[in-house]
């Protein structure tokens, strides 16, 4: 069996170590953002490393780096100190050693190349979470849609997902932060506030709740929205495909790392074509359910640990 070290440089997905429970997983920083994921590390027997100095090509085999690659980057406008600190103690790993293969996993929210900001000539795969499918990237650069922050990772939400309610009630469901992002270097914009005030009069919002009372909202609810976050595909993608709710998406550009696409009748672009939408599938319940039964098939085929590790073993053992 091979040997795999995980680095998650401000502890912020556990995701990896999920689908590789016999890695070692290290981290440098606690989260930026004092996040406790003691919950989630208790339940999948995770225990933190700090001893990076470990980490060289006599106790493993391959080394996978969870990092934010533009924070690295002084010129940016979300330039982080400890990531770029970080990362030059990470290089140092590398140019002192020889793994059969490293990896890095980009979890920031833009499209963009990784292997710009985070070059290493060692570094053999790219792995990106925000990948456009109307991008080049770098023959090294590949998606994978799984790995981003925060308390839970989206790797262990969906490995917790269940069913619709047989009772869920026909409504559009809803609850998050309204927002507006623009980052002028990148031309990077995002306007939820907007999309939301055009058609918040068809969406049930009760307002914040605690993360199991906002599932079972979730699951209880025949469609959620899920309105574009600062990057794709955000946290509410995965939330709303773990509950078995219809998922009724704002379009984005993302390249998933499988083939499969889901319904179009669930993906609008603007106000007009949601209202046509939302119209149709809640008159139509055979289009409903062609829809969902589609989603449930993608979710079923692709957000499970056993595909999503046999996708990365593909990158590891070819």
């Amino acid at each position: 069996m091979y040997k795999i070290a995980i680095i998650d440089t401000i502890h912020q997905d556990i995701g990896l170590n999920i689908l590789f429970p016999e890695a070692h997983y290290y981290t440098i920083y606690d989260d930026l953002d004092n996040i406790d994921k003691s919950e989630s590390l208790n339940k999948y027997n995770i225990i933190r490393r700090y001893d990076i100095e470990s980490i060289n090509d006599n106790n493993y085999d391959y080394f996978f780096i969870i990092i934010s690659s533009y924070a690295i980057d002084k010129n940016t406008p979300y330039y982080f100190n400890k990531i770029d600190i970080s990362m030059q103690k990470i290089y140092n790993i590398l140019d002192n050693n020889n793994f059969k293969k490293v990896f890095l996993f980009d979890n920031y929210d833009y499209d963009y190349d990784p292997s710009l900001y985070a070059y290493h000539n060692k570094i053999n795969i790219y792995f990106k979470r925000n990948y456009n499918k109307n991008k080049i990237y770098s023959e090294i650069v590949k998606p994978f849609s799984f790995i981003m922050f925060g308390k839970y990772s989206m790797i262990e939400i969906i490995d917790n997902k269940r069913e619709l309610a047989s009772n869920a009630d026909n409504r559009i469901y809803f609850s998050g932060t309204l927002f507006y992002h623009n980052d002028d270097k990148m031309n990077w914009y995002r306007n939820r506030h907007n999309i939301y005030e055009n058609i918040k009069n068809n969406i049930y919002n009760p307002g914040r709740s605690d993360f199991y009372t906002y599932l079972n909202y979730i699951n209880t609810s025949k469609f959620s929205l899920d309105l574009n976050g600062v990057g794709d595909p955000n946290k509410r993608t995965f939330e709303i495909l773990s509950q078995g709710s219809l998922r009724i998406a704002e379009y984005n550009d993302i390249k998933w790392c499988f083939d499969d696409e889901f319904s179009e009748e669930t993906i609008f672009k603007n106000t007009e074509d949601f209202n046509i939408k939302i119209k149709e599938l809640m008159n139509d319940e055979t289009l409903y359910k062609k829809c969902l039964k589609k989603q449930n098939e993608i979710v079923e085929k692709y957000f499970n640990i056993k595909w999503m590790r046999e996708y990365l073993e593909n990158y590891i053992l070819r």
